[in-house]
């Protein structure tokens, strides 16, 4: 009996290497199709607002030919006829009347077109998902959470996931986009809040840590009150500063001042998941309209620092006060740069500027209330942040990854079903962390954001999470007594 030669198979690096290439065309075309829906949607509705009246008889006769555009592609509709139109039999006009308005049916003639096609692709992303499903266990990839609010089951989304269609708000220029979120007004300082922070304090002195370069902001999410300590002294953020870099880079895609592309969608996923310099820095480019490089003078310069000082005010609109995010994180490897230098020096030299990023943690701490809460940009846009924030704490998978940010940080002592979303930031001298967490069955919500801004914090690795185990320890034991205080009085 004849031997049967079977294929040699190819290698998981092969497979892995192709599935991912799939996945890249998918992700570009379905990001074409995104936008030239968003377009067509916009013109439906317009002319939903403003419908087309059927003309006259007598207006038909005497109009000329007119042609319109849609996008790139030219319409020519024929309304009107020449003058022995008007001697048609009754019959003929009622048929010219129905054929003639023809501007609504021909875009949603071509947005049918799209959608078709938007859901080929939708099969193909599936498969391709699918795909990924089976290669899972023996490419040892790790799935991530979703960090909606309501269920963190679900995968984090694909890059694609994170193009939106345009704003139908007012557009708004560089130079007037500013951050719409006023602060919470409603929030209260609490006496039983703030002893869970003395105590978290306590504990970093008894571990014989200075706690001058401590900062700490809990905020109950179910009580909607706030404690803190050393919570309004300016910080360096380090990596931290890039949570607000995604917002003011969400505030531009939702403004169509920026274009969602590929290249962006994977350095906000750089950024925001694994804190990638290299990215971050080319998202910094873009939301602010400028380079890294050589010194600059005169208009030139006045334009990049103007520039470069906008998106400080984005956020001081906000009530953010004495905020400075205008500042990179180094090193930047594709630049070939391990610290400030060239322009950037020239911020510091002719400008009261700090050369570093300055940051509260009761800001820190703020806008992830914002963003879990739906309130940074718009819910949509906060919904897909959360996502990008979200951590899996699950030890089977981050204890695989080799640059997690869970071990050494708040996320390590917490159960592995809490739903956790966070932006960590380390150099040798800060060991700093923002972070919203929520029990699994949503009794316990809370904000934590830890700054320690000294190369003391920085060695050690157990007092974040030393200090978060506290925390979520007291934080539940103060919803059970005061469910179990409601369970009496009623």
């Amino acid at each position: 009996m004849p031997l049967l030669l079977k294929p040699k198979p190819e290698s998981l690096q092969q497979q892995n290497a192709q599935l991912k290439a799939r996945l890249a065309r998918a992700d570009r075309i379905i990001a074409r199709l995104q936008a030239e829906t968003a377009f067509l949607r916009t013109q439906v509705a317009h002319l939903e607002r403003h419908p087309a009246v059927p003309p006259t008889m007598a207006q038909r006769s005497h109009a000329k030919p007119r042609s319109f555009a849609i996008g790139s592609t030219v319409e020519r509709s024929t309304m009107g006829g020449n003058r022995s139109s008007q001697k048609r039999s009754q019959p003929q006009a009622k048929r010219s009347r129905k054929a003639t308005p023809r501007r609504l049916p021909a875009r949603l003639l071509r947005l049918t077109r799209v959608t078709l096609l938007a859901t080929a692709m939708i099969g193909l992303a599936g498969a391709g998902f699918w795909g990924v499903q089976r290669l899972r266990p023996q490419l040892q990839v790790s799935q991530t959470p979703s960090a909606s609010p309501v269920s963190s089951a679900s995968p984090q989304p694909s890059a694609a996931a994170i193009i939106q269609k345009p704003s139908t708000e007012p557009k708004q220029t560089f130079d007037t986009l500013a951050y719409n979120t006023q602060p919470e007004n409603s929030m209260q300082r609490s006496e039983e809040l703030q002893a869970i922070v003395d105590g978290a304090v306590a504990l970093a002195a008894s571990r014989s840590l200075d706690t001058k370069p401590l900062s700490i902001t809990l905020i109950d999410l179910k009580g909607n009150t706030i404690a803190g300590y050393q919570q309004e002294v300016p910080r360096y953020p380090a990596s931290v500063v890039k949570l607000f870099w995604l917002v003011v880079c969400e505030a531009q895609l939702e403004q169509s001042l920026l274009q969602p592309d590929a290249a962006l969608t994977a350095d906000l996923t750089a950024m925001a998941v694994h804190s990638d310099n290299d990215a971050a820095s080319r998202i910094f480019d873009r939301i602010t309209q400028t380079t890294s490089g050589n010194p600059l003078s005169g208009a030139e310069y006045d334009s990049w620092l103007k520039n470069r000082l906008r998106i400080n005010q984005f956020f001081r609109a906000a009530g953010y006060e004495g905020l400075s995010i205008s500042q990179k994180n180094y090193p930047i490897y594709s630049l070939k740069l391990d610290g400030p230098n060239g322009r950037e020096l020239q911020m510091l030299d002719e400008q009261q500027q700090p050369i570093r990023s300055l940051i509260t943690s009761d800001q820190a701490a703020r806008l992830m209330s914002e963003i879990h809460a739906g309130k940074a940009i718009s819910a949509s846009r906060s919904q897909e942040m959360m996502a990008l924030l979200t951590r899996d704490l699950n030890p089977e998978v981050w204890k695989k990854q080799a640059d997690n940010s869970i071990a050494g940080f708040l996320g390590e002592p917490l159960p592995a079903d809490v739903r956790f979303a966070s932006k960590v930031g380390m150099t040798s001298k800060v060991r700093h962390e923002v972070a919203f967490i929520e029990s699994k069955d949503g009794s316990v919500a809370y904000i934590l954001a830890v700054f320690g801004t000294d190369p003391t914090y920085s060695q050690n690795s157990e007092i974040l999470p030393a200090i978060s185990k506290a925390v979520y320890t007291q934080m539940t034991e103060r919803s059970v007594h005061a469910n179990a205080t409601k369970g009496t009085d009623g």
